[in-house]
C-alpha cells in the first residue's frame, strides 16, 4: 500500500464520535491516507488484518476503537446483545456480529516493523508491550478512556450529586476528539516522533484542563473533567522507539 497513514476504525455506533479525527486528518491529508471501516461481519475484519500486514513499515498506523489490556475489538453491529431470533438474525446477521477479540496476542504479528498508535482504552499496558515484543517498532497506547454515560458510572460517578453524567461525557468526546486531529496534525506537520507527539499531547491536554479550571466556573462538573483529561494524559505510554518518526 503506498498511503503513508492508515486508519483502522471498527463499526460501533459508541465510538461514532471518533469519525471527527478521520475527517479532520482526511482533509488535511487526503493523498496520504487511506480510512479502512471495519463492517460487523467476519469477511471484512480479515481484510482489515491483510491491509494493515500489507501496510508500509514507513507509515503511520492509527487505531480508533474499543479495546482492553490484551486486545482490540473489532465491529459490533446495532442488534447485538439485544433479544435474538434466530430466523431474524440469519437475514441480517451482521446486525448481531461482534468481534470483541479481534487483535489479539495470536496475531499480533500484523504490527511486525509498524508504527502504532491504539486511541483504545487500556492499549497502554499488555497490549502495547506485547506488540514490539512481536516487532512493532513503536506503540503509543492510551489508558481507561470513559467516553459513555455507562463507562462513567464504572467510574462511579453516578452517586456524586449535582453532576451532569452527559455534560461529562459530551466534554469527553469534544475534548478527546479536539487534542488528539490537534496533536497528530502538528505532529505530521512537524515530522515529529513518537515522543515530541506525547510531549505536544501532554500541552495540549494542559491547555484544556487550564481552560475549564479557570474560565469555565460556571459549570458544575469542571473539575471532575480537568481530573479525567489530566488521567487521559498520564497514562498515556510509548512502548519501542519513541525516537521513530510519525511519518518518514
Amino acid at each position: 500500500m503506498s498511503k503513508k497513514i492508515l486508519i483502522v476504525h471498527p463499526y460501533d455506533k459508541s465510538t461514532s464520535f471518533l469519525d471527527r479525527i478521520k475527517s479532520h486528518l482526511q482533509g488535511e491529508f487526503s493523498d496520504d491516507l487511506h480510512y479502512f471501516s471495519v463492517k460487523p461481519n467476519q469477511t471484512s475484519h480479515n481484510q482489515c488484518l491483510s491491509t494493515i500486514r500489507d501496510f508500509s513499515v514507513n507509515g503511520l498506523l492509527l487505531f480508533m476503537g474499543h479495546g482492553k489490556s490484551n486486545c482490540l475489538y473489532g465491529a459490533k453491529g446495532d442488534y447485538y446483545g439485544t433479544l435474538e431470533n434466530e430466523l431474524v438474525k440469519s437475514e441480517e446477521p451482521d446486525k448481531y456480529f461482534y468481534e470483541d477479540n479481534f487483535i489479539n496476542e495470536q496475531n499480533l504479528s500484523v504490527f511486525n516493523e509498524k508504527k502504532v498508535i491504539a486511541l483504545s482504552c487500556n492499549s497502554n499496558a499488555q497490549l502495547g508491550r506485547k506488540s514490539v515484543e512481536n516487532g512493532a517498532k513503536v506503540f503509543l497506547g492510551f489508558g481507561d478512556l470513559p467516553t459513555s454515560i455507562e463507562e462513567l458510572k464504572e467510574q462511579g460517578e453516578e452517586s456524586k450529586s449535582g453532576v451532569s453524567l452527559g455534560k461529562i461525557e459530551q466534554a469527553l468526546k469534544t475534548e478527546i476528539n479536539d487534542i488528539f486531529k490537534k496533536s497528530i496534525g502538528i505532529g505530521i506537520n512537524k515530522n515529529y516522533t513518537f515522543s515530541e507527539l506525547v510531549d505536544l499531547i501532554h500541552f495540549v491536554t494542559n491547555q484544556k484542563i487550564s481552560h475549564y479550571l479557570v474560565n469555565q466556573k460556571k459549570i458544575s462538573e469542571r473539575k471532575l473533567i480537568a481530573n479525567y483529561l489530566y488521567t487521559f494524559k498520564k497514562e498515556i505510554k510509548v512502548y519501542g522507539n519513541g525516537k521513530e518518526k510519525l511519518l518518514v
